[in-house]
């Protein structure tokens, strides 16, 4: 890679982390997330910086040109953080449904309470 492309993917990338860590502190991207993303853009910049890393990777990963390398790891850590947010979601959802169906179960033995207290359970019997 060039050192043009370089330093570009570096500055990008600190810029990336600073945006992350402010969405962190504003509340509006869950700690773990920023964590899990940060680190990644730490790698990635790491793997610039270092000499040789770049190579090695390429190697490693069996492409010939060091942009495909990236694009590959990019393309894991997508499929990646689909599989783990999905998995939180699920989590939440089933969470969410348990909490209305226990909401619901409170507001039906509320009822029956207040039902039985003004005597009009059982009196609708021919």
């Amino acid at each position: 890679m060039t050192v043009q492309g370089t330093i570009v993917l570096i500055l990008f990338g600190v810029g990336l982390v600073l945006w992350l860590l402010d969405l962190v502190r504003r509340d509006r991207l869950y700690v773990g997330y920023g964590v899990v993303f940060i680190v990644s853009v730490f790698g990635v910049i790491l793997i610039l910086v270092i000499p040789g890393a770049l190579s090695i990777v390429t190697l490693l990963v069996g492409t010939i040109f060091p942009a495909s390398a990236l694009t590959l790891l990019a393309l894991c850590f997508i499929v990646l953080m689909l599989i783990y947010v999905l998995t939180q979601v699920t989590i939440v959802s089933n969470r969410l449904a348990l909490l209305v169906q226990e909401i619901a179960i409170q507001q039906a033995k509320e009822a029956h309470r207040t039902d039985v207290k003004q005597g009009t359970h059982g009196t609708d019997r021919a």
